[in-house]
Protein backbone atom coordinates (compact mmCIF):
# COMPACT_ATOMS: atom_id res chain seq x y z
CA UNK A 1 0.00 0.00 0.00
CA UNK A 2 1.48 3.34 -1.07
CA UNK A 3 1.52 6.03 1.62
CA UNK A 4 1.06 9.76 1.06
CA UNK A 5 3.13 11.25 3.91
CA UNK A 6 2.65 14.73 5.34
CA UNK A 7 6.15 15.68 4.18
CA UNK A 8 5.24 14.97 0.55
CA UNK A 9 1.94 16.85 0.75
CA UNK A 10 3.64 19.89 2.27
CA UNK A 11 6.35 19.78 -0.43
CA UNK A 12 3.73 19.54 -3.19
CA UNK A 13 1.70 22.42 -1.76
CA UNK A 14 4.86 24.56 -1.57
CA UNK A 15 6.52 23.70 -4.88
CA UNK A 16 3.79 22.51 -7.26
CA UNK A 17 0.84 24.83 -6.72
CA UNK A 18 0.09 24.99 -10.45
CA UNK A 19 -1.92 21.76 -10.55
CA UNK A 20 -3.43 22.35 -7.12
CA UNK A 21 -4.81 25.67 -8.30
CA UNK A 22 -5.88 24.17 -11.64
CA UNK A 23 -8.03 21.66 -9.74
CA UNK A 24 -9.17 24.25 -7.21
CA UNK A 25 -7.91 22.22 -4.26
CA UNK A 26 -7.59 24.21 -1.05
CA UNK A 27 -6.38 22.00 1.79
CA UNK A 28 -3.69 19.43 2.41
CA UNK A 29 -6.41 16.82 2.89
CA UNK A 30 -7.92 17.62 -0.55
CA UNK A 31 -4.46 17.24 -2.13
CA UNK A 32 -3.87 13.94 -0.28
CA UNK A 33 -7.29 12.62 -1.35
CA UNK A 34 -6.70 13.55 -5.00
CA UNK A 35 -3.28 11.88 -4.99
CA UNK A 36 -4.82 8.78 -3.39
CA UNK A 37 -7.40 8.68 -6.21
CA UNK A 38 -4.58 8.69 -8.79
CA UNK A 39 -2.77 5.91 -6.95
CA UNK A 40 -6.00 3.88 -6.89
CA UNK A 41 -6.93 4.52 -10.53
CA UNK A 42 -4.06 5.92 -12.60
CA UNK A 43 -4.33 6.29 -16.34
CA UNK A 44 -0.83 4.76 -16.60
CA UNK A 45 1.95 3.45 -14.38
CA UNK A 46 5.59 3.47 -15.44
CA UNK A 47 8.78 2.21 -13.80
CA UNK A 48 12.04 4.12 -13.83
CA UNK A 49 14.67 2.69 -16.21
CA UNK A 50 17.47 3.14 -13.66
CA UNK A 51 15.93 2.99 -10.19
CA UNK A 52 13.81 -0.12 -9.74
CA UNK A 53 12.15 1.31 -6.61
CA UNK A 54 10.68 4.33 -8.47
CA UNK A 55 7.25 4.34 -10.14
CA UNK A 56 5.36 7.11 -11.93
CA UNK A 57 1.55 7.19 -11.64
CA UNK A 58 0.09 9.28 -14.46
CA UNK A 59 -3.28 11.01 -14.75
CA UNK A 60 -4.22 13.01 -17.86
CA UNK A 61 -5.54 16.49 -17.03
CA UNK A 62 -6.74 18.30 -20.13
CA UNK A 63 -3.61 18.98 -22.22
CA UNK A 64 -1.18 18.09 -19.43
CA UNK A 65 -0.34 15.07 -17.30
CA UNK A 66 -0.07 14.87 -13.53
CA UNK A 67 2.87 12.69 -12.55
CA UNK A 68 2.86 11.25 -9.01
CA UNK A 69 6.32 9.93 -8.12
CA UNK A 70 6.50 6.98 -5.74
CA UNK A 71 9.76 5.74 -4.24
CA UNK A 72 9.39 2.38 -2.55
CA UNK A 73 5.94 2.60 -1.03
CA UNK A 74 5.85 6.37 -0.45
CA UNK A 75 4.80 9.34 -2.57
CA UNK A 76 7.62 11.87 -2.77
CA UNK A 77 6.17 14.48 -5.16
CA UNK A 78 3.55 15.20 -7.82
CA UNK A 79 3.91 17.64 -10.69
CA UNK A 80 2.45 18.60 -14.05
CA UNK A 81 4.21 17.68 -17.27
CA UNK A 82 3.48 18.78 -20.81
CA UNK A 83 2.87 16.42 -23.72
CA UNK A 84 6.44 17.08 -24.94
CA UNK A 85 7.89 16.12 -21.56
CA UNK A 86 5.57 13.08 -21.39
CA UNK A 87 6.90 11.83 -24.73
CA UNK A 88 10.50 12.51 -23.66
CA UNK A 89 10.02 10.58 -20.38
CA UNK A 90 8.23 7.73 -22.15
CA UNK A 91 11.19 7.32 -24.50
CA UNK A 92 14.05 7.99 -22.10
CA UNK A 93 13.13 7.67 -18.45
CA UNK A 94 10.26 5.23 -18.09
CA UNK A 95 10.49 1.49 -18.63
Amino acid sequence: MVRVPDKAVKHIMRRHRDWIELLNLKTEEEVRTFIASILAQPDEIHRDRVRVDVRYFIRKLDSKFLCVVVVGEEVVTAYLISLDKYVKYKVGRWA
